[in-house]
């Protein structure tokens, strides 16, 4: 006889308490208390409370970099915070079940030095989102701001005090009093926000539109925009004469008088003026007749979003090259073919690049890629991510650095990779820090069971989890490369020629690591001449593709299309441009690693009844799929009672209860409990079905 429906309540309840663990809070030491003002929240807020010691006397928010010293920072999820509760900040990491407080460059806040400091706290609002495949998460939509990682718009405030830090038990209440203002703003404004549209004058034009994709994928409206350069002697009227376009990707840029890293006020009053003044006794040079583009793309999880289609960003691949450049090609008299559209820029904007003419070689013809995040995850910056072991640490316990940086004359190490994101992490868990190393989580890796990024490594331990790092092969760009080299797809020859990048040899991130990565693989495919490379000797991050001054590298750029149009040297056929090599799908990006791919990965413990001794049966089963990373404990039940004591069990596992004498010949019902604890996620208890045997 099976069980009834209120003797699986009960075993289910009876689980539950075998699983209850309590990890008690600090009860000594240094504890935060923080409450708001009346009036300042309007209902219920969730968010991450950020609390920044400094130096007494000294704005808190002066410096809050990861090599800073003497400044210590704190955070902690708060939910459903509103008017009259009090929120509690003590101890630190409980390393099993959570986060809860965590700290940098201590963990604890029981371990902050005495001293006199000028402390202030933050609560990052986040904003609860349902997309469009069913996953709930709460995240910091930015606000014009390039998404601040503390003291966005919205943010609240507390007033800087100065306090005296004794080192024993100690309350420090502080109260939010205000709430971080939009940055001003000048301009026509649609949809809110701050993002634009700024003012317009003769040449530079600013362009925002609503995204349709990422709308209905967010459930609420989203934008992207784009700051338009354009040459001087342009007309609209005059249709006949159009422009090639040159794509500069760059981090988050505002409106007028900025336009991009590259492009400073003098550079656009000559382009303005059409004439380049002579330098060296020599002719004056007209300008460049070419339109130049940035876009505003800041992004829940960065202040950029990558420009391509990503399981947990959405669309914004889709949103920037079909809706806003078509939009642009509408609007301002540019050449819209593939020749005329050049890809470019550094760093971010170097990986962007060259991932756009790679996903979509049927709307770019080029891109000039200058020291690019990761092209290859072999080297991310210097983790050998698909051999290592560990993010942090090699194997003969030396540490894996993140920055380095000629000090004096000397190339030396400065910052460590753990240090960056143990920093990171007291801005945001689960990724949400809005720096650098969660956004390639967000970028690069699948959706978690827990609605944030699949991330690859354990944040606090840095152990990687090989199955997460799988997820990141779409985007590892040789990988892409050659798995597609002679696929539909045809990469090597639609590819050929079209790529070209430059770093340093001392790149201050290890960046050129990367790129010899990603020569080393499309050049045994393709040979030395299939894509262009250069390595500039001795130096680090920063500057133009290959060294050049900006107006040499504007009509190099201009070259390019030159020789590339269909009346130029060397025309860019059609047979390249083809969409059939378009890659970065979004339904194939969203069924890899969005939501409904998370659940699909996971499956219950299940149990099977075998023979065993003398006509009795062995109970056999597996502890489930889990997400990777998922500390795992398995507890057996016989007839609704607990067998046996709580074990470990890990991923894969198959576990078997085998019979026991003194059981005799009675049949038996035996269940399979497993608890799965990660930080980042809810605790969760998932059960077999009942299995009987004659144990």
């Amino acid at each position: 006889m099976g069980y009834t429906m209120l003797g699986l309540q009960l075993c289910l309840a009876l689980v539950v308490l075998l699983f209850a663990a309590a990890f008690a809070q600090s009860q000594h030491g240094l504890k935060i208390q923080l409450s708001a003002a009346d009036g300042l929240l309007n209902g219920s807020t969730t968010g991450r409370i950020l609390v920044l010691f400094a130096p007494a006397g000294v704005d808190p928010l002066d410096d809050i970099d990861v090599a800073t010293t003497p400044y210590y920072f704190y955070g902690q999820d708060v939910y459903d915070f509103d008017t009259g509760d009090t929120i509690t900040l003590s101890g630190g990491s409980d390393k099993r079940t959570g986060y809860g407080v965590w700290g940098y460059p201590n963990a604890s806040l029981d371990d902050l030095p005495a001293g006199e400091y000028s402390v202030q706290a933050f609560l990052n609002q986040y904003e609860n989102a349902t997309r469009s495949d069913g996953s709930q998460v709460s995240l910091r939509f930015p606000c014009g701001d390039g998404q601040r990682s503390v003291a966005g718009p919205g943010s609240l405030v507390t007033l800087a005090t100065n306090v005296t830090v004794s080192g024993g038990a100690q309350t420090i209440d502080l109260t939010f009093e205000a709430v971080v203002p939009e940055d001003p703003f000048e301009g026509t404004e649609i949809g809110g926000c701050s993002q634009g549209n700024y003012p317009d004058n003769e040449l530079l034009k600013h362009v925002k539109i609503r995204s349709e994709v990422l709308s209905k994928f967010w459930n609420r409206n989203m934008y992207v925009g784009a700051n338009i350069l354009l040459p001087s002697g342009y007309d609209a009227n005059d249709t006949g004469k159009r422009y090639p376009v040159i794509y500069s990707q760059d981090h988050w840029v505002g409106g007028d008088p900025a336009f991009s890293g590259y492009y400073d006020a003098d550079l656009i009053a000559e382009w303005a003026s059409g004439i380049i003044p002579s330098t060296d006794g020599g002719a004056d040079r007209e300008t460049p007749k070419l339109i130049l583009v940035t876009f505003r793309h800041e992004a829940p999880y960065y202040d950029d979003s990558y420009t391509v289609n990503t399981a947990n960003l959405g669309p914004y691949g889709d949103a920037i090259n079909d809706e806003l450049i078509s939009t642009i090609d509408k609007m301002f008299n540019t050449i819209a073919k593939p020749y005329a559209r050049i890809q470019e820029g550094g760093s971010t904007g170097g990986w962007e690049s060259i991932a756009n003419v790679i996903f979509r070689p049927d709307l770019f013809g080029a891109c000039f890629s200058s020291y690019p995040d990761s092209l290859d995850f072999h080297r991310h910056q210097d983790i050998p991510l698909y051999d290592a072991k560990n993010a942090y640490t090699r194997p003969n316990g030396s540490k894996i650095y993140s920055v380095r940086g000629d000090v004096n004359g000397v190339l030396t190490n400065l910052v460590q990779v753990e240090q960056e994101n143990k920093w990171e992490l007291t801005f945001g868990t689960s990724s949400r820090s809005g720096n650098q190393w969660d956004v390639w989580n967000a970028v690069f890796g699948a959706q978690g069971l827990n609605g944030y990024p699949l991330e690859p490594w354990d944040k606090v331990t840095g152990e990687i989890y090989p199955e997460a790092v799988e997820y990141w092969k779409p985007m590892d760009l040789s990988n892409y490369i050659t798995t597609n080299w002679n696929t539909s797809k045809n990469l090597g020859e639609v590819l050929k020629d079209r790529i070209h990048v430059s770093v340093g040899t001392w790149d201050d991130y290890f960046l050129n690591e990367g790129v010899s990565e990603f020569q080393k693989r499309v050049e045994e495919k393709g040979g030395p001449d299939w894509a262009n490379f250069t390595y500039l000797e001795g130096k680090g991050h920063g500057g133009l593709y290959q060294g050049r001054e900006i107006w040499d590298y504007l009509f190099f750029l201009e070259s390019w299309v030159k020789d590339h149009a269909p009346d130029g040297k060397t025309p860019l056929h059609d047979a390249v441009t083809t969409s059939a090599a378009r890659g970065n799908l979004w339904e194939e990006v969203i069924a890899r690693g969005g939501h409904q791919a998370a659940l699909v990965r996971q499956a219950p413990p299940k149990l099977q009844s075998k023979p065993g001794w003398q006509g009795r049966q062995v109970i056999e089963g597996s502890v489930g799929r889990w997400d990777p990373g998922v500390q795992l404990e398995a507890q057996w039940i016989v007839d609704c009672e607990a067998y046996g004591t709580v074990f470990p069990v890990k991923q894969g596992q198959v576990v078997t209860l085998k019979p026991e004498r003194r059981w005799g010949d009675n049949v038996k019902q035996v269940q399979l409990a497993v608890i799965g604890r990660k930080r980042g996620y809810k605790e969760e208890t998932r059960k077999s079905g009942v299995v009987r045997g004659k144990l």
